[in-house]
């Protein structure tokens, strides 16, 4: 398992930029080669350079699993195609929110939905990820479920105010054990700093040795 520390343009919230899954990880057009090619070895998935309703802001707006990406109905037709044409399923949502990376916490078994989406909309989802089991709920106090959750198949990230019972239910849908931490130097919202899969970690450049001993024991 690999963990390196890394920044985007000088913008240490590295999950804002990039969405990873165990066959693929998104990762802005404007990248330089070698930064695409330390993210691929880190993560050992191949990354697919993509963007959504024009901006590089990947993880604000898509979400997914090894099974597909999730985009706002303002995604492009052309950025939808480019997912395609790399041979990813993707499913439009039209709802109101439409930062679905901040509302949608999902790995191969399961995904936590806010209840900021709509029910329909939820399940739609959920059935699109081909998941075992999903919850539409809200995690930590807030609507930003997908914000407060970083989840793999090997285990769960989760903001430091998850209460018990949020973390037994987080524990049963992603099928994984999980700890709550803060990331980049306090950040409770974990998937702003944190992009990750079975095979590598990213993580912000401020991110402490404290936060990143507590996210190397439950992802690595």
């Amino acid at each position: 398992m690999t963990i390196i520390k890394k920044d985007i343009h000088r913008n240490t919230h590295v999950g804002l930029f990039m969405l990873a899954t165990d066959r693929f990880v998104l990762v802005p057009e404007y990248l330089e080669e070698d930064e695409v090619e330390e993210i691929a070895r880190t993560l050992k998935v191949d990354p697919v350079p993509a963007r959504v309703s024009g901006t590089s802001l990947i993880g604000v707006f898509a979400a997914g699993n090894s099974n597909g990406v999730i985009f706002p109905y303002i995604a492009r037709e052309d950025e939808v195609e480019n997912l395609r044409e790399h041979g990813i399923d993707v499913l439009i949502i039209k709802d109101v929110p439409t930062a679905l990376g901040n509302l949608i916490a999902a790995n191969d078994r399961g995904t936590i939905i806010s209840k900021s989406i709509r029910a329909e909309n939820a399940q739609k989802i959920a059935e699109f990820l081909g998941v075992e089991e999903y919850r539409h709920m809200n995690v930590a106090g807030s609507e930003l479920a997908g914000a407060s959750i970083v989840a793999t198949n090997r285990g769960f990230l989760a903001h430091p105010n998850t209460t018990e019972e949020e973390m037994k239910v987080l524990k049963a849908v992603f099928g994984a054990e999980g700890a709550t931490t803060t990331v980049n130097y306090g950040d409770p919202f974990v998937r702003t700093a944190v992009v990750a899969n079975s095979h590598g970690v990213i993580v912000g450049d401020d991110t402490t040795p404290v936060e990143l001993m507590r996210i190397e024991d439950i992802l690595g």
